[in-house]
């Protein structure tokens, strides 16, 4: 992945995308300067054209307005369509990032934070597509308007400076006033849809059990506070919009007094009058743009900010390189692991070793940290202290993209992803269907797979209308497809017949005579007993016993 200018998170511009946002400075620059010769000619016309009533030079200063016009027009053109550009790549380039950082924050337990990765995404990518950009980079025609209405008159100038930063304050007074009411109306929304959500997927049950009122009922109040909590927001923010239209009334006023004040002194002309109030206005546009646009760059802003942390937080461990001196097969040294919040540890200071060929079998009740013990072996999780080697590479700290490959894991509930039957269990990895065809044949899954209607090619999605077992035989040549040296099967007898047990007890025997090593989780630990295989029992509060093979 590309590095990032000055940001650990990634979600600034890459180096790749620098020269693109330069050229929309410089293009921002020529676009303000284009827009400076309307009050310039304007003071030309009132001082020069009506004293001299010179038509000829009328024609000039017309004719160079509607090029400078027609300049800056196609100039704010390319710069909109770059700033589209860039805000598209950014948007692809955050959402993979904040998508993956997610994944990795769900499996810690923190499911709330990366739900709302998706809307914190679309939200930032409605501010960079939107008009705030174009309002920033047109800040820079501030400076400009300033320096100009300071060589007309150093009082124009202190007029346009205080009506600048009396309307930013206004901006950050809406900003200031209204982010937390709206991030908690925000916040109360997604959790009260999340929640009717939820309800509804039990769509069986719900309407079984005829609990669809009482679904409704607890939804209902908690989306009305979220409205509420917005209206307020919005209602604040509709009185500050009401006073920046006084401070651009006001400056209006302001610079057409102070005009008149000099105008009868003597001090200015009157183009020099009529320059300095368009100049006011050009100094301070930007800044109303950006006042009125408040909401967009204010929830923009949150919404990166959210984004960032959950980057940071998700982010990979750093990779390790594999140790020289590791023994081959599976090495657990000195684990320990806490549960999310928790402080007595799950597991404490487990060491074990399985050759290859090896197997084991973790048993013991619910809640004693078996799924917590399966995500450590497969580099899921961190663990308070120790590591897992996999042929001296730690399954922690190696690259998804090289551990990958290694590891074969069936998961507790048989999730399919939306493709074929052949995608599956190739992992959306583009391998050939030979390999595919002899991993289903390892398991037994072989003829269950040619009786669906379309075979291989069946869809295999979460809607694709597999029976239970049938997305279990998938999900299980899934889970020894290629030559993996580790695979890890999480209850595989759940939910199949006696011939499909027989396949799977097969294939483990195939995998460990290739010096594959093999976790299964089992609530009957005897039935693999004939299979030469250890049982490591946890027992709760963290310990531990281990039973050789029978």
């Amino acid at each position: 992945m590309s590095a990032s200018i000055a940001s650990p998170s990634g979600l600034l511009p890459t180096r790749m995308m620098a020269p693109t946002l330069l050229v929309c400075v410089l293009l921002s620059l020529a676009v303000q300067a284009t827009m400076l010769t309307a009050p310039l000619l304007t003071m030309h016309v009132f001082d020069g054209v009506l004293e001299s009533r010179n038509l000829s030079t009328l024609w000039v200063l017309s004719a160079a307005f509607l090029g400078a016009l027609l300049l800056g027009g196609v100039l704010q053109y390319l710069r909109a369509a770059l700033l589209a550009a860039l805000a598209e790549r950014m948007g692809r380039r955050l959402q993979l990032r904040a998508l993956a950082a997610s994944v990795r924050v769900a499996l810690g337990g923190e499911r709330a934070a990366a739900g709302r990765a998706l809307q914190d995404v679309a939200e930032l990518r409605r501010m960079l597509g939107g008009s705030v950009p174009a309002d920033v980079l047109d800040l820079l025609s501030i400076p400009l308007a300033l320096g100009f209405l300071w060589l007309l008159h150093p009082l124009f100038f202190a007029v346009a400076l205080v009506a600048a930063l009396v309307q930013g304050a206004i901006g950050l007074l809406a900003d200031h006033a209204t982010r937390a009411a709206t991030a908690a109306a925000t916040l109360n929304e997604a959790r009260s849809r999340r929640g009717l959500m939820q309800q509804l997927a039990l769509r069986e049950m719900v309407l079984g059990l005829g609990m669809l009122p009482a679904a409704l009922a607890r939804f209902a109040p908690r989306h009305a506070l979220a409205l509420q909590r917005r209206g307020q927001a919005e209602r604040g923010a509709r009185a500050l919009s009401g006073m920046l239209e006084l401070a651009v009334f006001a400056q209006q006023g302001a610079i057409v007094g102070a005009g008149v004040w000099l105008l009868l002194a003597h001090q200015i002309s009157p183009g020099s009058m009529l320059a300095a109030a368009t100049l006011v206005t050009f100094a301070t546009r930007p800044v109303v743009h950006l006042v009125g646009h408040w909401r967009d760059w204010s929830e923009g802003l949150a919404a990166a900010g959210r984004l960032v942390a959950l980057v940071r937080h998700g982010a990979p461990p750093d990779s390790a390189p594999a140790v020289p001196d590791a023994l081959p097969g599976l090495v657990i040294e000195g684990l320990t692991l806490q549960a999310q919040g928790g402080t007595r540890p799950l597991i404490d200071e487990l060491d074990l070793r399985l050759p290859p060929g090896g197997a084991l079998v973790l048993a013991g009740p619910n809640g004693v940290g078996k799924t917590s013990l399966i995500r450590a072996l497969l580099g899921l999780a961190i663990p308070a202290n120790g590591r897992v080697l996999l042929d001296g590479q730690d399954t922690l700290r190696t690259p998804r993209s090289a551990m990958a490959t290694r590891i074969g894991y069936l998961p507790q509930e048989a999730l399919l992803l939306d493709g074929s039957v052949l995608d599956n269990i190739g992992r959306f990895g583009g391998g050939s269907a030979e390999e595919a065809v002899a991993a289903a044949r390892r398991v037994g899954a072989h003829e269950a797979i040619g009786r669906l209607p379309h075979g291989y090619e069946n869809a295999a999605g979460p809607d694709a209308g597999l029976s239970g077992g049938q997305a279990r035989l998938v999900a299980l040549a899934r889970a020894f497809h290629g030559t993996p040296r580790l695979v890890v099967l999480d209850e595989p007898e759940a939910g199949l017949d006696g011939a499909a047990r027989a396949g799977v007890r097969a294939a483990v025997t195939a995998a460990r005579a290739q010096g594959c090593v093999v976790v299964l989780v089992s609530h009957d630990p005897a039935a693999w007993r004939g299979l030469d295989v250890g049982v490591l029992r946890l027992n709760g509060g963290g310990a531990w016993t281990l039973e050789p093979s029978a």
